[in-house]
């Protein structure tokens, strides 16, 4: 089986306090998944790049890198500019396979997460 890092790409902020309340949550989830490194990546506004999280990925001898897309929508963003970036990178990186997964919009698991967040008073005050 091929070595696997993932990456969970961020779009950024010129907010330091978003930057690093990202990749702390990152972090966390780097701890329950374990099997494989994890790391945090902006698309804009912020460092580490996705590139720069690549390169660390292959220097440590990951043969794979998922890229989740930490976005609620698909803008241009995911529907263009990501995608061209993992296309430079696969040129960049041959000798890696690269799995783009989708973003967290109409994801059954953000909308029960939503449903719970509304109904977590009791439902009270709705009628």
């Amino acid at each position: 089986m091929k070595k696997t890092g993932m990456i969970v790409l961020g779009h950024g902020s010129r907010r330091a306090e978003v930057a690093l309340s990202f990749t702390a949550m990152v972090a966390r989830v780097a701890r329950q998944v374990g099997c494989a490194l994890v790391l945090p990546a902006f698309f804009s506004l912020g460092e580490p790049t996705l590139a720069d999280q690549v390169r660390v990925l292959a220097s440590q001898g990951c043969e794979r890198i998922v890229v989740m897309q930490y976005f609620l929508y698909n803008g241009v963003h995911i529907e263009k500019d990501i995608p061209e970036m993992i296309e430079g990178l696969r040129r960049d990186f041959p000798q890696l396979e690269f799995t783009l997964q989708p973003t967290l919009e109409d994801d059954p698991a953000l909308e029960r997460l939503i449903v719970e967040r509304l109904l977590a008073d009791g439902g009270r005050g709705l009628s």
